[in-house]
């Protein structure tokens, strides 16, 4: 299949159809930094904020003290990410940037907008071998390398053993049916039935489709297949809890969670006895709920199912199209891939490195939530974005139905209907254009 750059308004276009509105953003913040007049100057905007960015910018020091001829200069666009299309859009991007989720890395690759990093890798010595072959897979299309993840996370959920000692559960649920069993010996509602702590509210349907023994996509034959029976089947016993507890119920309960990087996380608040997150979540508890117990565990199973399900995801390094000096902005993502220096960013953050080695660290694998996450990762049951160029449009559209079913507005069926048939027109269109 043959390459195809689209136009700056073409781009800018097939950005806002993916649900990300393309508006100049402002307000992001600059790392601190003097570059001198001989060093190759470089803008490297990234996704992590916090702490986690304050880890990151420890190692752009280093690169910057280490490497005297190039100077980086990062900023954090949390919560920003459309600046990232429209900067490329409009001929301004930055020379290196971390702020593209691995499911729109096919879809920005298909519209011209990054360099092929293939040449590069080549040149560095880099093939693959030191990653977990099923990241450097999800890295590569159309026979060329896009991007390389420095991160990489696996789904699980967390909870809290002494919260489930107190409500008189044994054992952590291993069955959609257990699961259901505990969420409602974890929910407290006041007398007018308003909800003042909840198990889970199960969320992101396309790691609950999976779960269930569904499919989102056929390669082979390039059609979508959100409508999948076992897909239809998750988001109906999603959006059970919603008909149970009453949609508006939920929606102001959930409108009083404090901040996701807080102690006012409604996880460490006690306002929900699970939560879906990744492994990273481990430095998350260390650092705001440092007093609590937290234990992982996989997605409980309904018959039929897939055991030990996870999905894998992250921000992809990548060099967008037509920057003033690839070399020099490869040569940080060749250095911040090195084992020494994704090692120490992955342990900052408490985040999988995607390559064995440093995985394999004892500072790591010694905590056995971490340990279940990398086994999760690198199991038979483990799913990256399928490689489509449409990928970004299609999760919006899956938000968008499991919103709306959720609501009482559709039924699952209707909605995953309306999804399978929105999608696979927009994936023909892209296609056939190519």
């Amino acid at each position: 299949m043959a390459k195809r750059t689209l136009s700056r308004r073409d781009f800018l276009r097939a950005a806002i159809a993916s649900g990300t509105a393309a508006a100049m953003m402002s307000g992001a913040l600059p790392a601190f930094g003097k570059p001198n007049a001989e060093q190759a100057f470089l803008n490297y905007w990234t996704g992590w904020s916090g702490f986690e960015f304050d880890v990151l910018q420890g190692l752009v020091d280093k690169f910057n003290t280490e490497n005297p001829d190039t100077f980086v200069n990062m900023t954090t666009v949390f919560g920003q990410y459309d600046k990232v299309l429209t900067a490329i859009a409009g001929g301004n991007a930055p020379d290196i940037v971390s702020a593209v989720w691995l499911h729109e890395l096919v879809s920005m690759a298909a519209r011209g907008a990054l360099t092929p990093l293939t040449a590069f890798a080549e040149s560095s010595g880099i093939d693959g071998s030191a990653y977990f072959p099923q990241l450097w897979d999800n890295w590569q299309w159309n026979g060329e390398l896009w991007g390389i993840m420095c991160t990489s996370n696996a789904n699980v959920l967390a909870y809290s053993p002494s919260r489930f000692e107190a409500a008189g559960i044994s054992a952590p649920p291993t069955t959609i049916a257990e699961l259901d069993e505990v969420n409602m010996k974890l929910e407290k509602l006041d007398a007018d039935g308003n909800i003042e702590q909840v198990g889970l509210l199960p969320d992101n349907l396309r790691w609950w489709g999976l779960v269930f023994g569904g499919t989102f996509y056929d390669e082979a034959t390039q059609k979508i297949t959100a409508n999948d029976p076992k897909v239809v089947a998750a988001l109906e016993w999603m959006s059970s809890y919603w008909s149970r507890l009453g949609p508006e119920k939920v929606a102001a309960f959930t409108s009083g969670f404090g901040d996701y990087m807080s102690t006012q996380n409604s996880f460490f608040a006690g306002k929900e006895g699970f939560k879906s997150v990744g492994e990273w979540f481990i430095q998350f508890q260390k650092q705001f709920a440092p007093d609590l117990d937290m234990e992982f565990i996989s997605a409980p199973v309904p018959e039929g199912g897939r055991a030990n399900c996870t999905t894998f995801g992250g921000s992809v390094f990548t060099i967008p199209a037509g920057v003033r000096n690839p070399e020099a902005s490869w040569s940080f993502i060749e250095w911040l891939s090195r084992d020494e220096n994704i090692g120490e960013f992955c342990y900052g953050i408490q985040n999988i490195p995607p390559k064995a080695a440093p995985a394999s660290e004892e500072r790591f694998v010694s905590d056995h939530r971490f340990q279940l996450a990398l086994d999760l990762l690198n199991g038979e049951n483990a799913f990256g974005p399928d490689k489509m160029p449409v990928m970004g449009f299609y999760n919006t559209r899956l938000a968008e139905a499991e919103t709306a079913v959720k609501a009482g507005q559709m039924s699952a069926q209707e909605a995953l209907d309306r999804v399978t048939e929105e999608v696979q027109a927009e994936l023909d269109s892209v296609l056939a254009s190519m």
